[in-house]
């Protein structure tokens, strides 16, 4: 009997032999899924960034950087794409080995079409599992964040204090939790949710370093190891430098910590 099969996904497929690649490809769009190939490493890189990808099929020996090297890299930047490594017999201690450092699956190369199916099967449900406990988790912690913030009775006069209470204001940068707002120099700044949520826990500990891990398990409610975690923050960082800095390149808001995170001058 069929196992059930989840809706198509996005398909990174990254392998230097064009035969296979072709081929793998093949399999995979017949099954509905949306497919992008390349040859290299380095060219995967380069089209991460705009492409959603939920599961990655990469091979391990590639010229230039390697399939495992290549792994770190995607785990670096998207924790929760899946990814499956193609290796031949002589390098199946190496893809046991990708597996122990985040890789989903390996297949022995040349992949059969019906292994290749279950395994992408298996990792599209794992990787959509990951993503809506990661979102569920966030909406969670912004919801209890929300509800630490709530008096426990209201005085009298109870609206001036809640919100003189809800304003954080360092120099010309104003936060307004109640609102959702920021404002510089009296004007409103754009945010995307994650960048509020990255400047609002480092503003509710001002003047504290917060290091790489705590910001990411806060921000982002995702838990990771310090490297990871300084390369995933790091570019939350960087956007929301060039919202809030007057010279993104001399921050005098958000300073960093070097090696350890960064804080908020107070």
């Amino acid at each position: 009997m069929d196992e059930k099969r989840p809706f198509p996904g996005k398909i990174l497929l990254v392998d230097d032999e064009t035969n296979i690649r072709e081929g793998l490809k093949a399999i995979l769009q017949k099954d509905g899924h949306e497919v992008r190939d390349v040859a290299l490493a380095e060219a995967a890189l380069a089209l991460l960034p705009n492409y959603d990808a939920e599961v990655a099929v990469l091979d391990i020996r590639m010229p230039g950087m390697t399939g495992t090297e290549l792994l770190a890299a995607i785990k670096a930047q998207r924790p929760h794409l899946a990814v499956i490594m193609l290796t031949g017999h002589g390098t199946l201690e190496t893809a046991m080995t990708a597996v122990k450092e985040g890789a989903f699956d390996y297949l022995l190369k040349p992949a059969k079409p019906d292994a290749l199916r279950a395994a992408v099967m298996r990792a599209l449900a794992e990787a959509r599992r990951q993503w809506e406990q990661a979102t569920l988790l966030k909406t969670l912690q912004v919801g209890l964040q929300r509800l630490q913030q709530l008096p426990a009775t209201l005085p009298p006069d109870s609206s001036a204090q809640t919100s003189t209470t809800n304003l954080l204001k360092f120099g010309d940068l104003m936060i307004n939790r109640a609102t959702y707002e920021v404002q510089y120099a009296g004007q409103p700044l754009t945010l995307t949710p994650t960048e509020y949520n990255l400047l609002l826990a480092l503003a509710e500990q001002a003047g504290a370093v917060m290091d790489y891990v705590t910001l990411t398990k806060i921000v982002l409610a995702y838990d990771a190891e310090p490297w990871e975690a300084k390369e995933l923050i790091k570019r939350h960082i960087y956007t929301l430098r060039q919202k809030i800095e007057p010279q993104p390149n001399q921050p005098q808001f958000i300073l960093n910590v070097r090696g350890v995170g960064y804080r908020l001058a107070a």
